[in-house]
């Protein structure tokens, strides 16, 4: 019998510093820097849905081809720009491409995406509650419904 207690799964609230994305967001803009931060970070950069600002995000990233996925929290509030189509810009490996980004709701995709994105990426566990000797399937499903993934297509024509 498994304790309801035991499949709980509570994400780490923090949030990083203003300071700490500005300081990532000079780092992703500097020759040579970016070089040595910017391997799996990436700058995304979109309007906002309802303010109309312009907001650039230091994100963790997969690129798959024409396809660059990131993750981040449920319980934060700037992916729900993504709930349609929006177009962005991405700054990849000091590379800036255009495309067009969506939050995918589908849980299948979140499981197999985060169980080999932390695999390759162990040092994100961490900000999901995981440690980095201890990522079953099992537990990374326990997060899935605390995530959103959002895809981009780059155009790389462009």
């Amino acid at each position: 019998m498994t304790d309801s207690a035991t499949l709980e799964v509570r994400l780490p609230e923090d949030k990083p510093p203003a300071w700490a994305n500005s300081l990532m967001k000079w780092a992703l803009t500097t020759r040579g820097l970016q070089k040595m931060v910017g391997h799996d970070v990436a700058l995304l950069t979109f309007t906002g849905r309802k303010s109309g600002d312009v907001y650039t995000v230091p994100v963790s990233y997969h690129r798959d081809g024409e396809t660059v996925t990131v993750v981040t929290k449920r319980a934060r509030r700037w992916w729900h720009n993504f709930e349609t189509p929006i177009e962005v810009e991405i700054r990849l490996a000091g590379e800036v491409f255009d495309g067009k980004a969506v939050a995918v709701d589908d849980d299948a995709k979140a499981l197999d995406f985060m169980s080999e994105f932390l695999e390759r990426r162990p040092i994100d566990a961490k900000a999901y509650g995981l440690a980095k000797e201890d990522m079953t399937r099992e537990k990374i499903a326990r997060i899935v419904p605390h995530i959103v993934l959002i895809q981009i297509t780059i155009d790389v024509d462009g």
